[in-house]
């Protein structure tokens, strides 16, 4: 069953779900015979998806889980969660290690504590406010494409590893902003790594929304509700969103389903499932007894006083920031999708990419990253990725998110 959260305030359960829950029933054999006994390395492992697969993995009894991630704050509460679930975990060795795991402290941990059998790769500059100038946009390019090949690397040459998940998202897809763009990189370096002799078995997928996930609109209105602050939502937006869990299990079913330099994807026409932003604000709201009134100005939201009374403003903003697409889109051009034997998920196969031109971009991401050359503004960024990805052409907006509500 979805989060009974996300049921109660609409967003469930979807035929998707419902799908997903047969696919997990019926692999959960596979899935636990490729993880009990096992040693597991967790990168990224407290964030939303990375602490939700963490979740997934220890009651299927692996051996040893060593989690890594830069967010020593969200590695104590990962531990204290983990601990407070009383068996979950008991019969396997935790590591709580706050590293960067391209760093050379993080890749020499990597070295003493493997080889693992499987290493699921959550570690992401996941969102595209983060293309706000030139020196977070390199930052953006710095983890998700020349860290992730530095790490993907490592683990090929030492053979640190049997098996490689990445997880990717759905803007990779004709990416339209650079997040994207980073984001089919990733995929693009991490199985061009997994071709090497002795690589690990390279997989990723690529999914909707995470209801709820650090940082994410609808865990704003949380943030938002409970500080008596007015909730915000894009106008004429369409999500589908799915739950923490169902994002572990896309990765779980994915990593042991797929063949190597495969992405799952779901199975089904986004559009169909999709709901409108403002609508998930309403339906937050009515679960906790108020009621939504939609306004187009701060001034106007701060007019009804969100704090008082059973009317609670909603300020819908213009679909005009960088790179937003009005729905998501899983299948990019040159890419194909092949029948996995699963309800919920397919294969695909991303477009070929020129090993030469891969090989040239990423030296001048390289070099433009460690400050070795300088970027004049982020069109030599875009140049630089371009020429390895022909079909990206990131949509400027004429606004950002750090600038509203």
């Amino acid at each position: 069953m979805l989060d009974p959260t996300l049921e109660a305030e609409g967003l469930g359960p979807s035929p998707f779900s419902q799908a997903l829950d047969a696919d997990w029933a019926a692999r959960l054999g596979e899935i636990e015979a490729g993880v009990r006994g096992a040693s597991v390395l967790v990168v990224g492992a407290a964030g939303t998806i990375g602490a939700a697969t963490v979740r997934q993995l220890l009651p299927l009894g692996p051996a040893r889980l060593e989690l890594i991630d830069l967010d020593e704050n969200g590695l104590a509460r990962l531990a204290r969660d983990i601990r407070s679930r009383g068996a979950a975990g008991r019969q396997t060795q935790l590591g709580f290690n706050a590293l960067d795991f391209a760093g050379w402290p993080g890749l020499a941990f990597v070295s003493a504590n493997g080889p693992f059998d499987l290493v699921l790769n959550f570690a992401a500059v996941k969102h595209v406010r983060s293309e706000k100038n030139l020196h977070t946009l390199l930052h953006m390019i710095g983890v998700n494409v020349v860290a992730q090949q530095r790490f993907a690397a490592h683990l090929a040459r030492q053979r640190l590893a049997r098996r490689h998940f990445v997880v990717s998202t759905d803007k990779a897809a004709d990416p339209a902003s650079f997040m994207g763009a980073t984001k089919l990189l990733l995929e693009a370096v991490a199985f061009a790594e997994g071709e090497a002799p002795g690589a690990p078995r390279t997989t990723a997928a690529r999914f909707a929304n995470v209801a709820y996930s650090s940082g994410s609109l609808l865990e704003s209105y949380v943030q938002r509700f409970a500080a008596g602050q007015a909730l915000a939502a894009p106008r004429d937006t369409r999500r589908y969103f799915i739950s923490a869990r169902d994002a572990a299990r896309i990765c779980l079913i994915g990593e042991a389903a797929l063949p190597g330099g495969r992405v799952a994807i779901p199975r089904f026409d986004p559009a169909s499932g999709t709901v409108e932003l403002a609508d998930t604000a309403a339906a937050f709201l009515a679960a906790r007894g108020r009621r939504a009134v939609f306004v187009d100005t701060p001034e106007a939201a701060a007019a009804l006083e969100p704090g008082s009374g059973e009317d609670y403003p909603v300020l819908l903003t213009p679909r005009d920031t960088a790179g937003e697409k009005e729905v998501e889109v899983f299948q990019g051009a040159g890419e194909t999708v092949a029948d996995a034997g699963l309800d919920a998920l397919s294969a695909l196969a991303p477009a070929p990419v020129d090993p030469q031109r891969l090989a040239g971009a990423l030296a001048e991401l390289k070099a433009l990253v460690s400050g070795e050359r300088t970027a004049a503004g982020p069109g030599d960024l875009e140049a630089a990725i371009a020429a390895v990805l022909p079909g990206f052409r990131h949509i400027a907006g004429g606004a950002r998110l750090d600038d509203r509500i």
